[in-house]
Parts: C-alpha cells; structure tokens; sequence
C-alpha cells in the first residue's frame, strides 16, 4: 500500500506533463510512439513494484518517472530535456549507490558500467548513422544504463537488445509513412524497461 503510493506520487509529474503536451502533439507523433510509452508506464509500475528493498524500488520509482516523462516530450516535441534525463542518471546512480552500500545488493560498478556501456552504443550509432539517434537519446541511454546494470548484466544486455528492437520496429512505421525523423524516446524507455520487468518476475 506504502509503496503503491509512492509509485503513484512518482508518477504525477508524468501524467501531468503528458496531458498538457498532448494538447500541442504535432504530426510528426506517431501512434506507436504512443503505444511505446503507454507500454512504458505500465511496465515502469511493475518494475517498480517487483524491485527489493524498498528504498531501491522508490529509487526505481523516482527515476523512471522522470524517464517517461522524458519520453512523453520526446513524444510530442522530438526533444529530451537534459534537467530529466541528465538528472535521472545522476540521482540513481547516487541513490543506488547508497542502497547498495547499506543493503548489500546490486552493485554501483555494475550500474556505472552499465550506463557506460549502453550510452557508448548510443552514442556510436549517433556517429555512425547521423539521421538516427541524437544527443538526447544517448543521455537517456545512459541514465537507462545505470538502472539496468545496477539490476546485472544480464538485465543490462536485455535491455540493450529489446530498446533496438523497439527502436527498429518504431522507425520502420514511421519511415514507412514517410516521416524520416521521429522520437525514439519512448521506444528507448519501453525495451529497457521490458527487461527489467521480465527479469524482476
């Protein structure tokens, strides 16, 4: 019940923003997009709700409502602020960190080699391909990163692998509907967010 309530005290920020910006979503806003980030939340709530100790899952709780929300920018505006995605990088590392100092689980190391990992891919692609990813995505990843390898390796790899695959079928749809540019912002969320779901069961 506790944490029932904090995960939804989490998640206002969220709502809130989405509602408004639904109201000036644009044509470039596709509806996977949308279905990305729906499939997000819900699984933003039972990666929360299956995430120990508590102050690991209110971690998990903070962090990835200021990663949806992200996402839910990305959405409408093709843009993640830094203050979100920066910031939820940086408060669960250091949150994570002190869970894993006083409870004796996960592992800070893990977690910073994990966004390291993840955001150097990003970052690789966004070299590589330079109407694919962008700036944003890269931060995003990482922050992604942190929570996925704090989790373990194999969360870590798992997330990598079913963001791609998100982000594939999302720019498949849009480019075959003719838009060349669309946010990946949800499909970044919803693959990483799937594996930490899946593998919290």
């Amino acid at each position: 019940m506790i944490w029932g309530a904090v995960i939804g005290l989490a998640a206002v920020p969220l709502v809130a923003d989405a509602a408004r910006r639904l109201r000036r979503a644009s044509g470039h806003t596709t509806l996977l997009g949308w279905i990305a980030l729906g499939a997000g939340c819900i699984l933003a709530g039972l990666a929360t709700a299956t995430t120990h100790p508590p102050a690991a899952a209110a971690t998990f709780a903070v962090v990835l409502a200021a990663v949806l929300t992200a996402a839910a920018v990305d959405a409408t505006e093709q843009r993640l602020p830094d203050v979100l995605t920066i910031g939820a990088g940086l408060l669960g590392f250091a949150a994570l960190t002190a869970v894993s100092l006083t409870a004796g689980v996960g592992s800070p190391w893990r977690a910073l080699a994990g966004g390291a990992i993840f955001g150097g891919w990003t970052l690789a692609g966004a070299v590589l391909a330079r109407d694919g990813y962008g700036l944003g995505d890269v931060k995003l990843a990482t922050s992604l990163g942190v929570l996925l390898g704090w989790t373990s390796w194999f969360a870590l790899a798992v997330g990598i692998l079913l963001s791609q695959i998100a982000i594939t079928a999302l720019l498949l749809v849009a480019r075959g509907r003719g838009h060349q540019c669309t946010a990946l912002g949800p499909a970044f969320a919803a693959g990483a967010l799937a594996a930490i779901a899946a593998l919290a069961i």
